[in-house]
């Protein structure tokens, strides 16, 4: 049979062992936990590690642990899913800074902000950093404060991009100041603030060389309606400081013709992302003008993704990307060294990332995981050659038989071969399965090899999981890209239905059990899918899904950088032919739909438009609100009942 050739291919067949019948209930619970470690830092000394967990249902905790002893400390913690930390490091041995996302209601409408905290490591103190609010301050501050440079060898301050709200002079004798982005000096235990760069009002970021001086700018200019335009500029300049250079200039929709990536170890450079061959490439690229530029990497098929820096001077030790997983091209050799050993040392030689060093360099932060492992964060002791476990990521699944995934390829009605993912369920191999077809989300994202909780839990269903990265994928260039997902939603939409008809076509699944599920823009996808082909699936779940494109773009007029989202949707008849909620008459298949109602990235009115759309055809559907939670619907308790719905709703819309 052609599904017995195609898992043998893959490695699995002659392994594969028979499971019990699967637990809706049961499975939603162990997959819907969120994870127990995310975000591990090492300490300067490498004694102690700080991370993120899970706390109660859709709370998250900062925690400080002593390597040595196992002791922990709560340094910070939110219980609500719409105040969260989301970024930590260490300042000293003694304390850290937390960066806070937090949503809010402000003029009859909800607002994000970001805060940063200075925190004691024994939880004794805790101070806000950035602008005080006074009696004159004018307007409202979402940025906040940001680190731009940690002066390690200062143990009392930082560089920070901080934004100034204007301030007015009514009632005073002191002169009106202007807004805008600024850089302080910044003392961590008091944040008392020196002035390093003034506000300006047209900045949205500055950066430093990591030696404390600040050399870098980037500006965007507004319409006269306070609109920022689709573009952005850059700005450099050298070591004795002086005026601002032009860089480069790109625009803020569609993919990026340049992205800095900070200063080399030297200042006397810049690493870049920017095009070799119509994709992403790393060069590093002289300060002064007339100097030398010099390409570090370059992969043939995909974009750089970024550099890897770690230790106390944020060095640049690899250039990251991405095939069909993460990969490192180091240019620091004997960290590439030390993570093959690594790999080759435990068990099932799963992909090791070294994530982070201690200031002496004698540590290491060391995270292994593979395609079918949650992972687990080490400490590697480069000086004892020991390695010891820190934290499991996904402890309540971590002694289940994991369902095995492997890269495929697939061609699309015109002939392009596709990349794909396919998750097979654990057990004996079978052919004409039930299959769940599950477009990313994005649509500037892409899927790759690695632990994926809603493709194991669907695959402990037993449902065959196909993941395509379909043309508007982010990573693998600029013609991949297409414009996107909304403007080329036809050829995004052909790609995952290519894939579904290859599923069937290959004797995986069986075509009366073939169903789709995505969230965000995969939510569009899974919905815009049904109006392409109505009777490709047999039933449709949607998390958080765009639904109508006029509408998304009716919505961004409330927000400052409307241009580069409308320029993302465009104009013209595919945005009517591209909007699931325009064309619900045409759908066959029940639908289910999940959303936050504090959600930032798609108003949740995108999700209860569909739902009307759907009625007023009568169509069978359904739509859950979760209250209080934001687009990732970041609670275990929700995440539990999505996955526990969505089992009770496919069994039944499949006959079992």
């Amino acid at each position: 049979m052609v599904i017995q050739r195609l898992l043998i291919v893959l490695g699995i067949f002659a392994a594969a062992v028979p499971v019990a019948a699967a637990d809706i209930a049961g499975l939603a619970a162990e997959y819907g936990a969120r994870e127990a470690a995310w975000r591990m830092r090492l300490s300067p000394s490498g004694d102690k590690v700080l991370y993120f967990t899970a706390a109660r249902s859709q709370g998250t905790a900062v925690v400080v642990a002593d390597v040595a002893t196992g002791a922990t400390t709560v340094i910070l913690s939110s219980e609500k899913a719409t105040v969260v930390p989301y970024d930590c490091d260490w300042k000293s041995e003694k304390r850290v800074i937390c960066s806070i996302y937090l949503i809010r209601e402000m003029a009859a409408s909800e607002m994000s902000f970001r805060r940063s905290l200075s925190i004691a490591v024994d939880g004794s103190s805790r101070i806000e950093l950035g602008q005080r609010v006074t009696d004159r301050t004018v307007g409202i501050d979402q940025r906040g404060a940001s680190v731009i440079d940690w002066l390690p060898d200062d143990p009392d301050h930082v560089l920070m991009a901080v934004n100034m709200a204007q301030e007015s002079n009514i009632g005073s004798n002191i002169s009106a100041k202007a807004g805008g982005l600024s850089v302080q000096r910044v003392d961590v235990n008091s944040g008392r603030m020196t002035p390093v760069e003034r506000a300006n009002p047209a900045a949205t970021a500055f950066d430093s060389d990591n030696q404390g001086r600040v050399r870098f700018l980037a500006t965007t200019d507004r319409t006269a309606t306070g609109y920022i335009r689709d573009s952005i500029r850059y700005f450099t300049r050298g070591k004795a400081g002086g005026d601002w250079r032009p860089l480069a200039r790109d625009t803020i929709s569609g993919l990026s013709a340049y992205t800095f990536l900070g200063f080399d170890e030297s200042g006397d450079s810049i690493l870049a992302a920017r095009d070799r061959n119509g994709r992403a490439a790393l060069f590093r690229d002289a300060v002064e003008p007339g100097g030398a530029s010099e390409l570090l990497f370059a992969h043939p098929t995909v974009d750089v993704d970024g550099v890897l820096r770690i230790g106390k001077m944020r060095r640049p030790v690899a250039a990251i990307y991405t095939t069909d997983s993460t990969e490192y091209a180091f240019f620091d050799k004997v960290l590439e060294k030390r993570s093959k050993a690594l790999s080759s040392a435990l068990a099932g030689k799963p992909p090791v990332y070294i994530l982070d060093e201690s200031w002496d360099g004698k540590r290491n932060l060391v995270f292994a995981g593979g395609v079918s492992d949650p992972g687990t964060f080490y400490r590697f002791d480069t000086t004892t050659k020991q390695l010891a476990a820190l934290m499991p990521v996904r402890p309540a699944v971590s002694d289940r038989p994991a369902a095995v995934q492997s890269s495929v390829r697939y061609k699309a009605a015109d002939g392009v071969e596709i990349p794909a993912y396919l998750t097979i369920p654990p057990g004996p191999a079978m052919a004409n399965r039930p299959a769940i077809v599950m477009p990313h989300g994005g649509p500037s994202s892409r899927d790759q090899l690695g632990f994926d909780w809603l493709a194991q839990y669907f695959a402990q269903l037993g449902y065959i999981v196909l993941q395509p990265n379909f043309r508007g994928s982010a990573g693998y260039g600029e013609a991949w890209y297409a414009k996107n997902g909304f403007k080329s939603w036809e050829t995004a939409i052909g790609d995952v239905n290519a894939g579904a008809k290859w599923l069937v076509s290959q004797g995986i699944a069986d075509p009366q059990k073939l169903v789709i599920f995505g969230w965000s823009y995969g939510g569009y996808a899974a919905l815009q899918a049904n109006v392409v082909e109505p009777a490709l699936y047999k039933a449709v779940i949607a998390v958080a899904p765009v639904t109508d494109l006029a509408q998304m773009k009716r919505e961004a007029e409330r927000y400052s950088n409307y241009p580069a989202i409308a320029n993302e949707i465009g104009s013209g008849p595919h945005i009517a032919a591209g909007s699931p909620a325009q064309n619900a008459e045409r759908f066959v298949a029940p639908v289910l739909m999940f959303h936050g109602d504090r959600d930032q990235n798609v108003d949740i009115e995108q999700a209860r438009t569909m739902d009307s759309a759907l009625g007023r055809a009568g169509k069978s559907h359904r739509l859950v609100v979760y209250p209080g939670l934001a687009h990732s619907l970041d609670d275990s308790g929700a995440r539990t009942d999505m996955l526990k719905q969505s089992g009770e709703f496919l069994a039944k819309a499949i006959g079992g």
